[in-house]
Protein backbone atom coordinates (compact mmCIF):
# COMPACT_ATOMS: atom_id res chain seq x y z
CA UNK A 1 0.00 0.00 0.00
CA UNK A 2 1.64 3.17 -0.83
CA UNK A 3 2.31 5.82 1.77
CA UNK A 4 -0.20 8.88 1.67
CA UNK A 5 1.34 12.49 2.22
CA UNK A 6 -0.23 15.48 1.79
CA UNK A 7 0.94 17.62 -0.92
CA UNK A 8 0.53 19.29 -3.88
CA UNK A 9 1.16 16.52 -6.56
CA UNK A 10 0.43 17.50 -10.13
CA UNK A 11 -2.04 15.53 -12.59
CA UNK A 12 -0.17 12.34 -13.53
CA UNK A 13 -0.65 13.81 -17.26
CA UNK A 14 2.09 15.86 -16.38
CA UNK A 15 4.72 13.25 -15.44
CA UNK A 16 6.76 13.58 -18.23
CA UNK A 17 6.99 16.88 -18.28
CA UNK A 18 7.33 17.73 -14.57
CA UNK A 19 9.99 14.37 -14.94
CA UNK A 20 12.01 16.40 -18.03
CA UNK A 21 12.14 19.55 -16.08
CA UNK A 22 13.42 18.59 -12.74
CA UNK A 23 15.91 16.09 -13.67
CA UNK A 24 17.46 18.64 -15.60
CA UNK A 25 17.96 21.11 -12.78
CA UNK A 26 19.61 18.11 -10.76
CA UNK A 27 21.97 16.84 -13.19
CA UNK A 28 22.59 20.06 -14.55
CA UNK A 29 23.55 20.69 -10.74
CA UNK A 30 25.93 17.78 -10.70
CA UNK A 31 27.13 18.71 -14.32
CA UNK A 32 28.66 21.75 -13.15
CA UNK A 33 30.49 20.09 -10.37
CA UNK A 34 32.35 17.75 -12.57
CA UNK A 35 34.81 19.96 -13.93
CA UNK A 36 35.81 22.16 -10.49
CA UNK A 37 35.13 19.13 -8.48
CA UNK A 38 38.44 17.42 -10.74
CA UNK A 39 40.46 20.57 -10.34
CA UNK A 40 39.60 20.79 -7.10
CA UNK A 41 40.74 17.15 -6.08
CA UNK A 42 43.97 17.50 -8.54
CA UNK A 43 44.91 20.59 -6.25
CA UNK A 44 44.77 19.10 -2.99
CA UNK A 45 46.81 16.32 -3.85
CA UNK A 46 49.05 18.58 -5.75
CA UNK A 47 49.76 20.74 -2.67
CA UNK A 48 50.15 17.96 -0.18
CA UNK A 49 52.55 16.30 -2.84
CA UNK A 50 54.47 19.69 -2.79
CA UNK A 51 54.02 20.34 1.01
CA UNK A 52 51.66 23.53 0.70
CA UNK A 53 49.11 25.04 2.95
CA UNK A 54 47.68 28.12 1.02
CA UNK A 55 43.90 28.33 0.02
CA UNK A 56 45.50 29.91 -3.55
CA UNK A 57 44.87 27.18 -6.79
CA UNK A 58 48.20 26.15 -8.62
CA UNK A 59 48.79 26.63 -12.16
CA UNK A 60 47.62 22.70 -13.16
CA UNK A 61 51.09 23.00 -15.32
CA UNK A 62 52.33 22.31 -11.89
CA UNK A 63 49.99 19.06 -11.16
CA UNK A 64 50.61 16.93 -13.60
CA UNK A 65 52.85 14.97 -11.91
CA UNK A 66 52.92 10.83 -12.26
CA UNK A 67 52.19 10.72 -8.37
CA UNK A 68 49.98 13.58 -8.51
CA UNK A 69 48.00 11.98 -11.25
CA UNK A 70 47.61 8.43 -10.01
CA UNK A 71 46.52 9.51 -6.42
CA UNK A 72 43.78 11.70 -8.01
CA UNK A 73 43.04 8.11 -10.55
CA UNK A 74 42.99 6.08 -6.76
CA UNK A 75 40.92 8.86 -5.48
CA UNK A 76 37.90 9.29 -8.54
CA UNK A 77 38.01 5.62 -9.02
CA UNK A 78 37.82 4.92 -5.53
CA UNK A 79 34.76 6.81 -4.99
CA UNK A 80 33.22 5.65 -7.85
CA UNK A 81 33.53 1.82 -6.73
CA UNK A 82 32.23 2.71 -3.24
CA UNK A 83 29.12 4.62 -4.65
CA UNK A 84 28.46 1.44 -7.47
CA UNK A 85 28.53 -1.19 -4.34
CA UNK A 86 26.35 1.10 -2.14
CA UNK A 87 24.13 1.39 -4.81
CA UNK A 88 24.28 -2.16 -5.44
CA UNK A 89 23.79 -3.48 -2.39
CA UNK A 90 20.42 -1.58 -1.62
CA UNK A 91 18.94 -1.59 -4.81
CA UNK A 92 16.89 -4.65 -4.57
CA UNK A 93 15.49 -4.32 -1.36
CA UNK A 94 14.59 -0.64 -2.28
CA UNK A 95 13.17 -1.82 -5.32
CA UNK A 96 10.76 -4.16 -3.30
CA UNK A 97 9.87 -1.52 -0.78
CA UNK A 98 8.63 1.18 -3.46
CA UNK A 99 6.11 -2.06 -4.41
CA UNK A 100 4.74 -1.28 -1.42
CA UNK A 101 5.09 2.04 -0.25
CA UNK A 102 5.37 3.98 -3.59
CA UNK A 103 7.74 5.58 -6.10
CA UNK A 104 7.98 9.08 -4.51
CA UNK A 105 8.91 8.39 -1.20
CA UNK A 106 12.25 5.60 -2.50
CA UNK A 107 12.51 8.64 -4.97
CA UNK A 108 12.63 10.87 -2.17
CA UNK A 109 15.07 8.82 -0.84
CA UNK A 110 17.64 8.29 -3.26
CA UNK A 111 17.27 12.09 -3.95
CA UNK A 112 18.53 13.26 -0.30
CA UNK A 113 21.11 9.92 -0.09
CA UNK A 114 22.50 11.73 -3.56
CA UNK A 115 22.86 15.37 -1.90
CA UNK A 116 24.37 13.99 1.20
CA UNK A 117 27.25 11.95 -0.26
CA UNK A 118 28.02 14.93 -2.46
CA UNK A 119 27.79 17.28 0.68
CA UNK A 120 30.29 14.83 2.55
CA UNK A 121 32.86 15.17 -0.31
CA UNK A 122 32.54 18.68 -0.58
CA UNK A 123 33.32 18.99 3.38
CA UNK A 124 36.37 16.61 2.98
CA UNK A 125 37.46 18.93 0.21
CA UNK A 126 37.12 21.60 2.49
CA UNK A 127 38.77 19.99 5.52
CA UNK A 128 41.48 19.15 3.49
CA UNK A 129 44.05 20.25 6.05
CA UNK A 130 42.98 17.90 8.04
CA UNK A 131 41.23 15.36 6.48
CA UNK A 132 42.67 12.77 4.23
CA UNK A 133 41.26 13.43 0.85
CA UNK A 134 40.68 9.64 0.41
CA UNK A 135 37.97 9.76 3.48
CA UNK A 136 36.00 10.55 0.30
CA UNK A 137 35.63 6.86 -0.22
CA UNK A 138 33.28 6.80 2.70
CA UNK A 139 30.27 8.76 0.40
CA UNK A 140 29.70 5.27 -0.57
CA UNK A 141 27.81 4.91 2.85
CA UNK A 142 25.54 7.69 2.51
CA UNK A 143 24.54 6.00 -0.19
CA UNK A 144 23.18 3.19 1.25
CA UNK A 145 20.38 5.60 2.87
CA UNK A 146 18.60 5.93 -0.39
CA UNK A 147 20.48 4.22 -3.35
CA UNK A 148 22.10 7.38 -4.71
CA UNK A 149 21.61 8.52 -8.98
CA UNK A 150 21.04 4.25 -9.32
CA UNK A 151 17.82 4.10 -7.41
CA UNK A 152 16.42 7.54 -8.55
CA UNK A 153 16.84 6.28 -12.20
CA UNK A 154 15.00 2.98 -11.69
CA UNK A 155 11.97 5.07 -9.84
CA UNK A 156 11.88 7.03 -12.62
CA UNK A 157 11.87 4.46 -15.60
CA UNK A 158 10.02 2.85 -13.14
CA UNK A 159 7.14 5.77 -12.64
CA UNK A 160 7.22 6.18 -16.68
CA UNK A 161 6.54 2.10 -16.95
CA UNK A 162 3.89 2.16 -14.76
CA UNK A 163 1.93 4.73 -16.42
CA UNK A 164 2.62 4.89 -20.18
CA UNK A 165 1.92 2.54 -23.16
CA UNK A 166 4.43 0.26 -24.42
CA UNK A 167 4.23 2.00 -27.92
CA UNK A 168 5.49 5.61 -26.39
CA UNK A 169 7.47 3.83 -23.57
CA UNK A 170 10.55 4.02 -25.91
CA UNK A 171 10.20 7.70 -26.87
CA UNK A 172 9.27 8.77 -23.10
CA UNK A 173 12.51 7.04 -21.81
CA UNK A 174 14.39 9.12 -24.41
CA UNK A 175 12.83 12.34 -23.40
CA UNK A 176 14.14 11.88 -19.86
CA UNK A 177 17.93 10.86 -20.64
CA UNK A 178 17.65 13.36 -23.34
CA UNK A 179 16.92 15.98 -20.19
CA UNK A 180 20.03 14.23 -18.36
CA UNK A 181 22.61 14.76 -21.30
CA UNK A 182 21.41 18.41 -22.04
CA UNK A 183 22.24 19.20 -18.48
CA UNK A 184 25.51 17.13 -19.01
CA UNK A 185 26.04 19.41 -22.22
CA UNK A 186 25.62 22.67 -20.37
CA UNK A 187 27.04 21.67 -17.02
CA UNK A 188 31.11 22.10 -18.36
CA UNK A 189 30.01 25.38 -20.08
CA UNK A 190 28.63 27.17 -17.21
CA UNK A 191 31.19 25.83 -15.39
CA UNK A 192 34.04 26.91 -16.37
CA UNK A 193 33.17 31.19 -15.99
CA UNK A 194 31.87 30.49 -12.52
CA UNK A 195 35.34 28.50 -11.54
CA UNK A 196 37.32 31.19 -12.84
CA UNK A 197 35.85 33.18 -9.82
CA UNK A 198 36.05 31.05 -7.64
CA UNK A 199 36.02 27.03 -7.18
CA UNK A 200 33.50 26.62 -4.82
CA UNK A 201 31.27 29.10 -6.43
CA UNK A 202 29.78 26.46 -8.96
CA UNK A 203 30.23 23.68 -6.43
CA UNK A 204 27.70 25.32 -4.28
CA UNK A 205 25.52 26.30 -6.88
CA UNK A 206 24.95 22.14 -7.63
CA UNK A 207 24.39 21.54 -4.43
CA UNK A 208 21.78 23.96 -4.54
CA UNK A 209 20.46 22.91 -7.91
CA UNK A 210 19.92 19.32 -6.57
CA UNK A 211 18.42 20.58 -3.56
CA UNK A 212 15.81 22.81 -5.89
CA UNK A 213 15.47 19.65 -8.21
CA UNK A 214 14.83 17.04 -5.97
CA UNK A 215 12.59 19.53 -3.64
CA UNK A 216 10.04 20.03 -6.40
CA UNK A 217 10.23 16.66 -8.15
CA UNK A 218 9.36 15.17 -5.22
CA UNK A 219 6.71 17.28 -3.79
CA UNK A 220 4.60 17.78 -7.26
CA UNK A 221 5.67 14.26 -8.24
CA UNK A 222 2.03 12.22 -8.76
CA UNK A 223 2.67 8.34 -7.16
CA UNK A 224 2.02 5.95 -10.08
CA UNK A 225 2.29 2.74 -7.94
CA UNK A 226 -1.18 2.13 -8.31
CA UNK A 227 -1.89 4.41 -11.81
CA UNK A 228 -2.36 0.76 -13.48
CA UNK A 229 -5.25 -0.39 -11.58
CA UNK A 230 -6.91 2.95 -12.57
CA UNK A 231 -10.43 2.68 -14.48
CA UNK A 232 -10.57 1.97 -18.20
CA UNK A 233 -10.95 5.95 -19.44
CA UNK A 234 -7.30 5.32 -19.50
CA UNK A 235 -5.94 4.59 -23.30
CA UNK A 236 -3.28 5.53 -25.74
CA UNK A 237 -4.64 9.18 -26.60
CA UNK A 238 -3.48 9.84 -23.12
CA UNK A 239 -0.14 9.42 -20.91
CA UNK A 240 -1.37 6.82 -18.85
CA UNK A 241 -1.84 3.23 -19.53
CA UNK A 242 -4.05 0.58 -18.49
CA UNK A 243 -3.30 -3.36 -18.88
CA UNK A 244 -5.73 -4.81 -21.42
CA UNK A 245 -8.80 -5.32 -20.51
CA UNK A 246 -10.47 -6.38 -24.08
CA UNK A 247 -9.51 -9.71 -23.64
CA UNK A 248 -8.31 -12.55 -20.82
CA UNK A 249 -4.77 -14.49 -21.03
CA UNK A 250 -2.46 -15.62 -18.85
CA UNK A 251 -0.78 -13.02 -18.43
CA UNK A 252 -3.91 -11.66 -16.78
CA UNK A 253 -3.11 -14.63 -14.41
CA UNK A 254 0.02 -14.25 -13.84
CA UNK A 255 -0.37 -10.68 -12.98
CA UNK A 256 -2.82 -11.39 -10.15
CA UNK A 257 -0.01 -14.37 -9.02
CA UNK A 258 2.71 -11.56 -8.95
CA UNK A 259 0.66 -9.33 -6.87
CA UNK A 260 0.57 -11.99 -4.23
CA UNK A 261 3.84 -12.75 -3.79
CA UNK A 262 5.85 -12.09 -1.03
CA UNK A 263 9.02 -9.74 -1.42
CA UNK A 264 11.34 -12.85 -1.40
CA UNK A 265 9.50 -14.70 -4.00
CA UNK A 266 8.91 -11.56 -5.87
CA UNK A 267 13.01 -11.15 -6.17
CA UNK A 268 13.12 -14.61 -6.85
CA UNK A 269 10.79 -13.93 -9.91
CA UNK A 270 12.72 -10.79 -11.18
CA UNK A 271 15.69 -12.66 -11.59
CA UNK A 272 14.82 -15.39 -13.36
CA UNK A 273 12.57 -13.34 -15.65
CA UNK A 274 15.95 -11.44 -16.08
CA UNK A 275 18.19 -14.36 -16.30
CA UNK A 276 16.15 -16.07 -19.29
CA UNK A 277 16.77 -15.84 -23.03
CA UNK A 278 16.43 -13.44 -25.12
CA UNK A 279 16.37 -11.05 -22.00
CA UNK A 280 19.57 -12.19 -20.45
CA UNK A 281 21.07 -10.98 -23.77
CA UNK A 282 19.95 -7.40 -23.27
CA UNK A 283 21.26 -7.32 -19.64
CA UNK A 284 24.53 -6.01 -21.00
CA UNK A 285 23.57 -3.09 -22.84
CA UNK A 286 20.87 -2.17 -20.21
CA UNK A 287 23.16 -2.34 -17.26
CA UNK A 288 26.83 -1.78 -18.24
CA UNK A 289 26.76 1.18 -20.99
CA UNK A 290 26.03 4.09 -18.29
CA UNK A 291 28.73 3.14 -16.11
CA UNK A 292 31.05 2.37 -18.53
CA UNK A 293 30.55 5.98 -20.33
CA UNK A 294 31.16 7.45 -16.65
CA UNK A 295 34.17 5.78 -16.76
CA UNK A 296 35.45 6.80 -20.39
CA UNK A 297 34.20 10.27 -19.12
CA UNK A 298 36.19 10.28 -16.04
CA UNK A 299 39.09 9.02 -18.21
CA UNK A 300 39.33 11.66 -20.69
CA UNK A 301 38.78 14.35 -17.87
CA UNK A 302 42.23 13.42 -16.50
CA UNK A 303 44.19 11.59 -19.43
CA UNK A 304 43.89 14.66 -21.99
CA UNK A 305 45.95 17.16 -19.71
CA UNK A 306 48.64 15.06 -19.48
CA UNK A 307 48.49 13.63 -23.47
CA UNK A 308 47.83 16.32 -25.19
CA UNK A 309 49.23 19.61 -22.33
CA UNK A 310 45.18 20.24 -22.38
CA UNK A 311 43.73 22.22 -19.59
CA UNK A 312 40.69 20.39 -17.98
CA UNK A 313 38.15 22.95 -19.21
CA UNK A 314 39.03 22.27 -22.11
CA UNK A 315 38.57 18.28 -21.46
CA UNK A 316 35.49 19.00 -20.13
CA UNK A 317 34.38 20.42 -23.57
CA UNK A 318 34.95 16.52 -24.72
CA UNK A 319 31.68 15.40 -22.14
CA UNK A 320 29.78 18.68 -23.95
CA UNK A 321 30.31 17.00 -27.35
CA UNK A 322 29.33 13.69 -26.50
CA UNK A 323 26.28 14.83 -24.83
CA UNK A 324 25.40 17.21 -27.58
CA UNK A 325 25.63 14.54 -30.29
CA UNK A 326 23.90 11.61 -27.67
CA UNK A 327 21.01 14.69 -27.97
CA UNK A 328 20.81 14.83 -31.60
CA UNK A 329 20.88 10.92 -31.23
CA UNK A 330 18.04 9.93 -29.15
CA UNK A 331 15.78 13.62 -30.15
CA UNK A 332 16.28 13.46 -33.96
CA UNK A 333 18.15 10.52 -35.22
CA UNK A 334 16.33 7.67 -33.32
CA UNK A 335 13.03 9.07 -33.83
CA UNK A 336 13.89 9.46 -37.89
CA UNK A 337 15.05 6.26 -37.91
CA UNK A 338 12.41 4.09 -36.30
CA UNK A 339 9.97 6.41 -38.44
CA UNK A 340 11.27 5.57 -41.61
CA UNK A 341 11.14 1.88 -40.41
CA UNK A 342 7.81 2.34 -39.60
CA UNK A 343 6.43 3.83 -43.46
CA UNK A 344 9.07 1.58 -45.37
CA UNK A 345 8.63 -1.90 -43.46
CA UNK A 346 5.77 -3.70 -41.79
CA UNK A 347 7.84 -4.79 -38.53
CA UNK A 348 6.16 -4.49 -35.33
CA UNK A 349 7.72 -1.39 -32.58
CA UNK A 350 9.65 -4.28 -30.64
CA UNK A 351 11.41 -5.21 -34.16
CA UNK A 352 11.86 -1.17 -35.07
CA UNK A 353 13.27 -1.37 -31.63
CA UNK A 354 15.72 -4.25 -31.71
CA UNK A 355 17.06 -2.99 -34.69
CA UNK A 356 18.02 0.43 -33.78
CA UNK A 357 19.09 -1.32 -30.23
CA UNK A 358 21.48 -3.76 -32.45
CA UNK A 359 22.68 -0.59 -34.64
CA UNK A 360 23.80 2.05 -31.70
CA UNK A 361 25.75 -1.11 -30.04
CA UNK A 362 27.73 -1.09 -33.27
CA UNK A 363 28.20 2.30 -33.00
CA UNK A 364 28.56 2.54 -29.20
CA UNK A 365 31.54 -0.02 -29.63
CA UNK A 366 33.67 1.42 -32.60
CA UNK A 367 33.16 4.55 -30.60
CA UNK A 368 35.27 2.67 -27.75
CA UNK A 369 37.48 1.27 -29.56
CA UNK A 370 39.02 4.59 -31.15
CA UNK A 371 38.82 5.93 -27.58
CA UNK A 372 41.62 4.04 -27.03
CA UNK A 373 43.51 5.27 -29.56
CA UNK A 374 45.12 7.56 -27.21
CA UNK A 375 47.96 8.48 -30.30
CA UNK A 376 46.26 11.53 -31.95
CA UNK A 377 43.54 13.87 -30.29
CA UNK A 378 41.63 13.54 -33.44
CA UNK A 379 41.07 10.15 -32.92
CA UNK A 380 39.75 10.21 -29.73
CA UNK A 381 37.47 13.08 -30.70
CA UNK A 382 35.96 10.77 -33.47
CA UNK A 383 35.51 8.30 -30.86
CA UNK A 384 33.43 10.78 -28.39
CA UNK A 385 30.91 11.79 -31.47
CA UNK A 386 30.43 7.82 -32.50
CA UNK A 387 30.06 6.85 -28.80
CA UNK A 388 27.12 9.62 -28.83
CA UNK A 389 25.40 8.48 -32.15
CA UNK A 390 25.44 5.02 -29.87
CA UNK A 391 24.14 6.40 -26.90
CA UNK A 392 20.62 4.50 -27.87
CA UNK A 393 21.69 1.63 -26.24
CA UNK A 394 20.57 1.71 -22.66
CA UNK A 395 17.15 3.17 -23.16
CA UNK A 396 16.51 0.65 -26.02
CA UNK A 397 17.66 -2.64 -24.52
CA UNK A 398 15.73 -1.15 -21.09
CA UNK A 399 12.31 -0.73 -23.67
CA UNK A 400 13.21 -4.23 -25.25
CA UNK A 401 13.87 -5.79 -21.42
CA UNK A 402 10.33 -4.09 -19.86
CA UNK A 403 8.59 -5.76 -23.18
CA UNK A 404 9.99 -9.06 -22.74
CA UNK A 405 9.86 -9.46 -19.32
CA UNK A 406 6.00 -8.53 -18.96
CA UNK A 407 4.09 -5.38 -19.35
CA UNK A 408 1.62 -7.11 -17.39
CA UNK A 409 3.90 -8.10 -14.06
CA UNK A 410 3.23 -4.88 -12.68
CA UNK A 411 4.96 -6.10 -9.36
CA UNK A 412 7.95 -7.67 -10.77
CA UNK A 413 8.62 -4.10 -12.60
CA UNK A 414 10.44 -2.05 -9.55
CA UNK A 415 12.67 -5.11 -8.72
CA UNK A 416 13.71 -5.37 -12.06
CA UNK A 417 14.31 -1.93 -12.62
CA UNK A 418 15.98 -1.89 -9.24
CA UNK A 419 18.42 -4.75 -10.74
CA UNK A 420 19.16 -2.55 -13.25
Amino acid sequence: MALKFRRPALPIQWLIPLLVINLFIINLGLSIASYPATKLMQDIICKHHLGLTFDDLLPESQCHDRAVQRELNIVAIGAAVSATIAGALVSLPLGMLSDRIGRVPILALSILSLFLSESYSLFICWRWRQIPLRAIWGSGAIILLGGGQGVAEAMVFTSISDVIPESKRATCFQWVVAAVLSANLFGPVIARPLTDISIWRPLCISLALVAIGGIILVTLMPETLHSRDSPAQIGEDTPIIHSNNHHHNDDDDDDDDTASQTPVASTKSTLKALLRRPAVYLLPGAILTMPVVSTQHGILMRLMPIQFDWPLSRAALLLSLNAAVTLLTLLAILPLASYALYRKTSISALQRDRILARASVILFVLGSFFLMMVSKASLIIIGVVLSGLGSGVPTLCRTLLVALVGKHKTGMRADYWSAL
